[in-house]
């Protein structure tokens, strides 16, 4: 009695998956002072309603605070406590905006903050009420992040792709929107004196980025999914995250290049060997496309192709933060190597389909899809406090005067 040994399982591996799905997980960014809304306002702040509103404002901003700094971030929690804040912080900046000849202050603001993305990241420190704002704002966004992170380690990579979706709105609202009102109009800031992702370049180039880390989990909700994918799908969306990546080096280099020396490096190497697996990935979806429409012979040359960019990855140094990759990267490239073997005796021995030496250009993914959309994101609409100057006003020096036109110009804002 003969045995046969089982045929073996051809279909895409694990490994795949969590190769097209690995995502660099940025952390949040962190106060490093606090302030007192109802202290600073004490004169001026005395109407009953507007007194309640800078006490929320107070407790809302020291909860962010304690979420922001805690052993374990939570991005659910960032998020949150971030979305509790900004209705305050966006009513007194609008309040002060309208009111500006009362909006007078006890004692300073200094709202002082440290990057999420800086691989070093030094505290920069603003009066400008529109500073807290615009950082609150993007710890909505990197909580959004997290929380996507957090889902897509769980499997859940549907809902993870909808998280970076908001979290890419956040970033696109202050490139277009939000941060241009603050930095043109002449209002004194320096986007070198602000955390690198507070600019507009490095916002527009985060919009890019995050919605290229939810077309990856676009990919990974296919692959996950019984019987055999799309393959062709597969393919088209891997090409939508390379040009989605490769917008957002564009856009660094161009806009942000001086917040790029400021970067952890750790996330361009991650971004580098994604580039890399996205672009093998993609000749390997391709070529079983091809494979299944009885192209052969094309199958083989293209097949070839995405092994060849695989295995030009070198293997990571015992202290790369990709070492933990290295296990399903040699998987995959075990499992290219077995499907190509099979694919060449199948042809050789059933098909004869002639395999060109290289790949034809004509015959190449002519468009990529880009499937995630940014999530629209909006300021929820505030109504401003009374700020109310006593009979006969409060007692003020020159210095007093030019810090409060600083404040003013540094805190520019149209509704």
């Amino acid at each position: 009695m003969s045995f046969e040994p089982p045929e073996p399982d051809l279909g895409h591996p694990d490994s795949a998956i969590r190769l097209a799905s690995a995502v660099h997980r940025f952390r949040v960014p962190t106060m490093t002072k606090t302030v007192s809304f109802e202290r600073s306002f004490k004169t001026v702040g005395k109407d009953p309603r507007t007194r309640t509103v800078l006490l929320k404002a107070d407790a809302n901003r020291k909860q962010l605070h304690e979420a922001l700094k805690a052993r374990t971030i939570s991005g659910e929690r960032v998020c949150n406590e971030a979305a509790r804040y900004l209705p305050n912080i966006h009513q007194i900046l609008l309040s002060c905006k309208v009111q500006p000849e009362v909006a007078r202050l006890d004692q300073r603001l200094v709202f002082e903050w440290k990057s999420g993305v800086e691989k070093d990241p030094a505290p920069f420190a603003s009066e400008a009420l529109m500073y807290d704002m615009v950082m609150c704002c993007i710890c909505q966004s990197l909580g959004h992040a997290a929380t996507a992170t957090e889902s897509s380690v769980n499997g859940e990579f549907a809902a993870a792709s909808r998280q970076y979706a908001i979290a890419a709105g956040v970033f696109d609202f202050l490139a277009k929107d939000h941060l241009p009102k603050w930095i043109a109009k002449g209002s004194n800031v320096n986007p070198e004196n602000l955390p690198s992702e507070a600019s507009i370049g490095t916002s527009k180039a985060f919009a890019e980025l995050l919605l290229a880390n939810g077309q990856q989990m676009a990919v990974a909700t296919v692959l996950i999914k019984p019987g055999t994918p799309n393959y062709s799908l597969l393919a088209k969306l891997c090409l939508g995250i390379i040009e989605r990546l490769e917008n957002f080096y564009s856009i660094m280099r161009k806009e942000s290049s001086q917040q790029i020396e400021r970067f952890d490096k750790n996330v361009f190497t991650l971004l580098t060997f994604q580039e890399s697996i996205q672009k093998s990935l993609s000749k390997y979806f391709h070529s079983r496309a091809l494979w299944d429409s009885q192209d052969f012979g094309l199958a083989i040359a293209l097949l070839d192709e995405a092994k060849v960019v695989l295995n030009g990855i070198p293997n990571f140094e015992k202290k790369s933060p990709l070492k933990p990759l290295q296990k399903d990267l040699t998987d995959l490239k075990a499992h290219m190597t077995l499907l190509l073997k099979h694919f060449e005796q199948d042809n050789s021995s059933v098909y004869f389909d002639n395999v060109p030496t290289k790949f034809p250009e004509e015959k190449r993914l002519a468009a990529s899809i880009q499937l995630t959309k940014i999530t629209p994101y909006t300021l929820e609409d505030v109504e401003p406090l009374a700020l109310i100057l006593p009979d006969g006003g409060m007692k003020r020096s020159d210095s007093d005067l030019a810090r409060q036109l600083q404040e003013s110009l540094n805190a520019g804002f149209d509704g």
